[in-house]
């Protein structure tokens, strides 16, 4: 077979005849190609640039020269069209004394390459051309990749030439050149500003600067920013790198009252200078200049910016505070991704005053819950050891902070990814984050990204000189579109009032739903009869497993709700919700109303088809003025004669729960016989709401082995309530169990069997 290629006898080409000016159409045929431009990275050594390769200059002042400074640098020859390409010569400078290492390959499109001359070295024993014959390979440009000399890291060549035939193509009048960037890092110009060297359409900055005299933090916008702006004592342009230098100063203005610390700091805007559209929107609402995550309602993404986001800088940490308050010495966020409220993340660097590196971790800020703490390298601790394995001031580096959605069970998960990079190509990734828990997955909700320095010390005693430093060398984030085509109707109505109720189709008798738990999953599986299970509390609420689903409670109050087409009743109708339970090996005692149902119109929030937190200390809107009703239990009071079932009306409320409060709701009456719930017991209750001429007739019942134990009706007349699209379950703490962590024993009820049907 024959070689890939072959080193032939040095050639001499003096220069391009006009006989070349146009390639040779007939395959037979192996002359010069013309090569329409050569291009590099813009990183050329002064007035060597690429084009000074295919000038047809021989002088060793007219070449391309580009130092590899830890990767290797390409030369990317184009044909102007797809051509049969049969060799490649290479005159190197300083070739007769020395080998150059490199390799080629080919590419049609300029994107996927082939190789053709695997790495090597060239001959080392002329200044004349080298010539490579390669199988005939169809290609229009040609790439080749050098990784310096035996001498240095330079990568130089003289003159190249591509040989073989093809279709006619004129050569350019004038060369195409190939723009030189600047000498500082990653190509930043040492003299330009930070809008300069970075795309900063799309941020604006915060400063500790209060120059005009309002008490709050300056901030200066995108299209400023963009146009050159900078401030020598906080945000400017480093004159012997080129980099993007944040300096916060604990001295300086605050954002806001209740902000405890000064920052130098980006702001993602995603309307890049669109001054039209507004910053953010009241009440939380997505808009075009933020962004949601993907596990988001479907018309919360077709409302933001972008859906899902990546964020990717590389920066060093310059300085950080050293006196002050032990807990607050030595850290700063240096990457942050915000929400309408608190953070999913903030990621830190911290390095104490007697450690050579410094460690990175982040904090995770839920809606919901108690906030996080990740530690990616070294310890955050006050007391942390030197990490041996940590990053040291002045040290470059990169990190990534990305968010996903990845689908579950039916369900998408917003999946939090970060990855630290070093200098050397190591990666250090943590473990994805599940947000699915942390109350961002809602109408009301948005994101932005942030970076820079936000400094986290207050208590230093010299705070114009102890500050933070950081500069950053490259920045940059990347969304998925919205989706198109979304009636955002549900959006708007959510965060109004009076939200306009989505139509119901007139009620059919038949069975909705029965869900038995045979596939031991709360997804809506392939039985035609599933439904799917979502929390109203928090994600240790539900357990599931063959023919069961848990309502795990025990320590705390915890709800689970499912969705189904909505139900518009006629006269004479049903809708009945029948559930089958059976408690644990404890029940508690003197529980008032602490097993609670109801059934619900949804009004076309799209967010209560999934996981929705809700808590007294973090209420949740979409919770908010549902039209439906409540029937409640009594557990083992006191008195076991005053155990009744309660009928509640939900009100047009404002506490931001369904089921975890009475706050919310009009008590319409009780009553029924006397009860009580005995451990390790089935029950079955029912609750029922039936259309009349007068209005709605609301009935609960609790029966145990056949035998009805208690029942009661009220009637809510002229009920103008009649769109039924969800159900929901509530246990309240100490009721049912001790424990309130899932797969534990006595940890609350498992449903056996719920069932929903319209009966006439």
């Amino acid at each position: 077979m024959k070689p890939l290629y072959w080193i032939a006898p040095p050639l001499l080409l003096l220069s391009f005849s006009s006989a070349y000016a146009q390639s040779n159409s007939a395959c037979d045929a192996n002359d010069p190609l013309v090569i329409i431009s050569a291009t590099d990275d813009g990183l050329f050594e002064e007035t060597h640039g690429p084009e000074n390769t295919i000038d047809g200059d021989f002088d060793p002042d007219s070449r391309w020269s580009n130092e590899s400074q830890g990767s290797p640098k390409d030369l990317v020859l184009d044909l102007g069209a797809s051509q049969t390409v049969k060799a490649v010569q290479i005159a190197w400078h300083k070739g007769n004394s020395r080998k150059s290492t490199f390799s080629m390959s080919a590419s049609n499109d300029g994107s996927e390459y082939q190789t053709i001359v695997a790495t090597r070295q060239s001959g080392g024993t002329t200044l004349e051309f080298e010539t490579y014959e390669l199988t005939p390979v169809q290609a229009q440009f040609i790439k080749i990749t050098a990784s310096g000399n035996e001498s240095n890291d330079w990568n130089s060549v003289v003159e190249v030439s591509v040989s073989g035939c093809g279709v006619p193509v004129e050569k350019p009048a004038t060369p195409i050149v190939t723009e030189r960037k600047g000498q500082g890092v990653n190509g930043l110009k040492l003299d330009a500003t930070p809008g300069e060297n970075f795309d900063l359409t799309g941020w604006y900055v915060t400063t500790p600067a209060d120059d005009d005299g309002d008490g709050k933090a300056d901030s200066v916008y995108e299209n400023e920013l963009e146009a050159g702006w900078t401030d020598p004592r906080y945000f400017y342009t480093d004159p012997a790198t080129g980099g993007m230098v944040f300096r916060s100063t604990p001295a300086g203005a605050k954002t806001s009252k209740n902000t405890k610390y000064t920052r130098t700091e980006l702001r993602g805007m995603l309307r890049r200078g669109d001054y039209t559209i507004e910053t953010r929107l009241p009440g939380g609402v997505p808009n075009k200049n933020n962004w949601v995550f993907s596990s988001a309602p479907m018309n919360a993404q077709a409302q933001s910016g972008g859906v899902n986001g990546k964020l990717n800088a590389t920066l060093a940490v310059n300085q950080v505070t050293r006196l002050g308050k032990a807990y607050q010495v030595g850290r700063v966020i240096i990457g942050q991704i915000h929400a309408k409220d608190d953070e999913p993340i903030r990621l830190y660097y911290r390095k104490l005053p007697k450690n050579k590196f410094g460690s990175i971790y982040y904090a995770h800020e839920p809606a919901q819950g108690k906030e996080q703490w990740i530690e990616i390298i070294g310890s955050r601790s006050d007391r942390a050891p030197n990490p041996d394995d940590g990053i040291a001031l002045d040290e470059r580096f990169s990190y990534q902070i990305e968010v996903k959605g990845e689908e579950h069970a039916g369900l998408v998960k917003p999946m939090l990814h970060v990855k630290i990079i070093r200098d050397d190509g190591s990666e250090i990734v943590a473990d994805p984050f599940d947000m699915s828990e942390s109350g961002f997955s809602i109408e009301n909700e948005f994101m932005f990204f942030k970076a820079g320095a936000y400094s986290q010390n207050n208590s230093s005693p010299i705070p114009e000189t102890d500050f933070d430093k950081v500069t950053f060398y490259a920045l940059d984030y990347s969304h998925d579109a919205p989706p198109e085509g979304v009636n955002v109707t549900a959006v708007q109505a959510a965060t109004e009032p009076a939200a306009i109720q989505a139509e119901a189709a007139p009620a059919v008798a038949g069975i909705i739903f029965e869900d038995t738990f045979t596939d031991g999953d709360r997804s809506n599986g392939a039985d035609e009869n599933d439904t799917a299970w979502w929390t109203t509390t928090n994600s240790s609420a539900i357990e599931s497993g063959a023919d069961y689903l848990g309502l795990v409670s025990g320590g705390s109050g915890r709800g689970i709700r499912t969705t189904f087409a909505p139900q518009m009743l006629a006269d004479g109708q049903t809708l009945s919700a029948s559930f089958t339970f059976t408690t644990p090996d404890s029940v508690g005692s003197d529980r008032d109303s602490a097993l609670r149902v109801g059934l619900y119109d949804k009004l076309g929030r799209e967010a209560l088809e999934g996981d929705l937190s809700a808590s007294s200390k973090k209420p949740n809107t979409n919770y908010d003025g549902l039209p439906g009703y409540m029937i409640d239990f009594d557990i083992n009071l006191a008195n076991p004669d005053d155990a009744n079932i309660d009928i509640r009306k939900h009100k047009d409320d404002t506490h931001g729960r369904l089921l975890g409060t009475t706050k919310g709701y009009k008590r319409l009456g009780g009553g029924g016989s006397a009860y009580s719930f005995q451990p390790n017991t089935t029950y079955t209750g029912m609750m029922s709401i039936t259309k009349t001429a007068a209005g709605l007739t609301i009935s609960g019942m609790l029966s145990s082995d056949g035998n009805t134990l208690s029942e009661f009706s009220h009637v809510d007349e002229g009920s103008d309530t009649n769109n039924f699209g969800m159900l929901a379950f509530h246990v309240n703490s100490k009721t049912f169990g001790s424990s309130k962590k899932p797969g534990e024993p006595d940890n609350g009820i498992d449903f056996s069997n719920i069932k929903l049907e319209v009966t006439e």
